[in-house]
């Protein structure tokens, strides 16, 4: 048999209330996520949602770490200067995207689609109010009122498909300007932005009565906060560069500390910084630098640094291109002026990663929301090993109500049929009537869920972890 891990795609249906909540009407109405099919209105549970539940599973199932974030402008995103596929499962399964002065994104090896409510809204609404803590307060001898409000509410079978592309999860590639391998430290340094910084000079620093600081040059105004800065326009000037369409910033040099003349020499140009990312608003140019500003008091210097770089700890470089880090290795190539960075996982550890998934998606996902537990247990489940990871099953499957009042799922023969489609494990409960007399493609079907994995490549034992 061929150990290569192979593509899975998973579609489930749950019974679950509507627990994920859309925007307030009229002020005190808790409305729920809904959306149009054919020619009736379902509610639906939307991807964020689905993905967050699953990671929240992985945490309390299998310890999962939540991956690090900073703040880019009004931006949370992942930290990728601490983070990456290998340190952090999180970031390996889900993706994420990076912006600032360089960007890099990363496509989820995990896919998810909504989770779309089977059965009809029909308006249902119901009435609440905090009671219990409202005759906690009157027997203490406070006055109190209670704070009614109202819910949309929607119990329904929801369907999610959710697929995992094989070749993706646990391999990642970054695009850097330079690296640094230090040997007696055993660190890899990688500059995916080259840091370049400038001086201020002259930088008055004023402090108001409420503790907020502005810095000051000639009435010129710099706010700070954190790694955000917001700089006066009179202090900066935009730059166009020939092969590049995009417009960059950098400071004029009057307000830079240079380099001084000496011995005849013409001074040279002061050091300063290119901001490739930046936003624009009245007076003034808004961006994020690689640190906090430094103030020099003595010398009214303002240090602003800007570029990314990444430091990875604990690297033992094995040949000419290629680090061995923990969980996997690090192999770097040129790439024209560039380098091109390829994060490999561990296949042990890749395996894992998928087996959690996996295991967390079939025996159900934690769930909370509106301070209500839910159930997002399969009631049904259609597994398929495929060459494409595409939701394939998704279209198909679907509940009705059939000749002998019972509900039955439909659509398996039709996902069976799919030429993308290896091998399928399929499981049922006592809720939902399955046909298996009407299967086409038999031979595609694996009846035992160890076996149907190990056709995948893989060894899941759910107590591994």
């Amino acid at each position: 048999m061929n150990n290569q891990l192979k593509h899975i795609t998973i579609t489930v249906i749950y019974e679950a209330s509507a627990l994920n909540r859309d925007e307030k009407i009229g002020g005190n109405i808790l409305s729920i996520k809904k959306l149009k099919k054919g020619n009736r209105t379902v509610s639906f549970i939307g991807k964020p949602a689905i993905r967050h539940y699953l990671f929240q599973t992985l945490k309390n199932a299998f310890g999962w770490n939540e991956a690090k974030v900073t703040p880019q402008g009004d931006v949370i995103q992942f930290d990728i200067t601490q983070e990456d596929i290998l340190t952090s499962p999180e970031l390996d399964a889900f993706g994420y995207m990076y912006t600032g002065q360089t960007s890099i994104t990363r496509k989820a090896p995990i896919g998810i689609t909504k989770a779309v409510g089977l059965d009809p809204y029909e308006g249902d609404m119901a009435f609440y109010s905090n009671h219990d803590l409202v005759q906690r307060a009157i027997r203490s001898g406070q006055g109190a009122t209670p704070n009614p409000y109202n819910k949309e509410e929607h119990i329904s079978f929801y369907k999610v498909s959710f697929t995992i592309d094989a070749q993706r999860l646990g391999k990642d590639e970054w695009i850097v300007e330079r690296f640094f391998y230090d040997g007696s430290n055993k660190k890899l340094i990688l500059e995916l932005q080259t840091s370049k910084y400038a001086i201020l000079k002259n930088v008055e620093k004023v402090e108001d009565e409420d503790g907020n600081i502005t810095y000051k040059i000639e009435g010129k105004e710099i706010y700070i906060e954190g790694r955000n800065v917001k700089i006066s326009k009179d202090l900066m000037e935009q730059v166009s560069k020939k092969k590049e369409e995009k417009t960059t910033l950098k400071f004029k040099s009057s307000y830079l500390v240079g380099e001084k003349e000496s011995e005849g020499k013409k001074a040279k140009k002061p050091p300063n910084i290119e901001v490739r990312e930046f936003e624009e608003e009245e007076g003034f140019y808004i961006f994020s630098v690689s640190k906090e500003p430094e103030y020099d008091e003595g010398k009214k210097e303002l240090k602003i640094e800007i570029g990314l770089t990444k430091t990875i700890p604990n690297v033992q470089k094995s040949n000419a291109n290629e680090y061995k880090v923990k969980n996997g290795t690090i192999k770097i190539e040129q790439a024209g002026n560039k380098h091109r960075v390829i994060f490999e996982l561990d296949g042990n550890e890749k395996k894992k990663r998928i087996c959690d998934i996996l295991n967390a998606i079939k025996n159900g996902l934690y769930a909370q929301s509106s301070g209500e537990a839910n159930t997002l247990v399969p009631l049904f489940i259609i597994a398929g090993i495929v060459k494409v990871p595409s939701p394939v099953f998704h279209p198909f499957i679907d509940v009705i109500l059939n000749d002998n009042n019972k509900l039955e799922i439909i659509g398996i023969c039709d996902g069976l049929e799919n030429d993308w489609v290896e091998k399928v494990f399929i499981r049922g409960s006592q809720r939902f009537y399955i046909d298996e007399n009407q299967f086409n493609k038999k031979e595609k079907i694996v009846n035992d869920w160890n076996e149907f994995i190990k056709q995948a490549g893989l060894a899941c034992n759910e107590k591994q972890s």
